[in-house]
């Protein structure tokens, strides 16, 4: 079995979502002073590599310990949407392959993680169409749409259909994932299990995808 890390590391001046407050490490205890090491971790639910629940969005959605274990882990595939840069990726891009159809987890390839750490992160990236994300909900065993990138929609926009479409329909939407181009034209299984914090409207995970011999 061999394990391959889709997660950014959590570390101070790492890139975030316009207005998320900077996260905070600060070491609390040291060995030479103190006798054991100990920090301080400050950051928002939604840092890095993340899952977001449906209380992200929805007044009265559930949160990440209201849903059962088994909804962070399950068969993924990755798909390869480079070529929609700067555009929606539509329904028939899903029609055209029936791959994904017995898939738990579909995750984006948008290239954009090639980009982390720059500002072009946050331009242009593929988003989804609605028409896409009703495909998706409405076919197969669907737990959850990931993509290497900041969100499945765009930067300007103020409701958020996407995840409105997504969350409603209690489907995860795992965002900032890593190295997707490692999974391509792979069977895998992906692990997504967040820490086990009450009340949460999303958390960072350390999403890994475990290959099989």
């Amino acid at each position: 079995m061999r394990f391959i890390d889709l997660s950014h590391p959590i570390r101070e001046n790492m890139p975030l979502y316009p207005g998320t407050p900077p996260v905070r490490i600060e070491q609390l205890r040291r060995i030479e002073t103190d006798g054991y090491r100990e920090k301080r971790i400050i950051f928002t639910t939604h840092t890095g590599t993340h899952v977001d629940a449906p209380a992200h969005i929805l007044e009265n959605g559930k949160t990440l310990d209201q849903l059962p274990l088994s909804r962070f882990y399950g068969k993924g595939i990755v798909l390869d949407v480079r070529a929609f840069k700067g555009q929606s990726i539509p329904d028939e891009f899903l029609q055209a392959q029936n791959s994904w159809q017995s898939a738990e987890f579909v995750l984006f390839f948008t290239g954009f993680s090639a980009r982390w750490g720059r500002e072009a992160y946050f331009k242009d990236f593929p988003v989804l169409s609605l028409a896409a994300a009703d495909l998706l909900i409405n076919k197969g065993k669907l737990k959850g749409v990931g993509f290497d990138a900041v969100s499945p929609d765009t930067m300007d926009s103020n409701n958020l259909p996407v995840h409105h479409k997504l969350l409603n329909a209690e489907k995860l939407i795992i965002e900032n994932l890593n190295d997707l181009s490692l999974l391509l034209n792979k069977e895998f299984e992906l692990s997504l299990f967040p820490l086990p914090v009450s009340d949460a409207d999303g958390l960072p995970v350390r999403a890994v995808a475990l290959l099989r011999d």
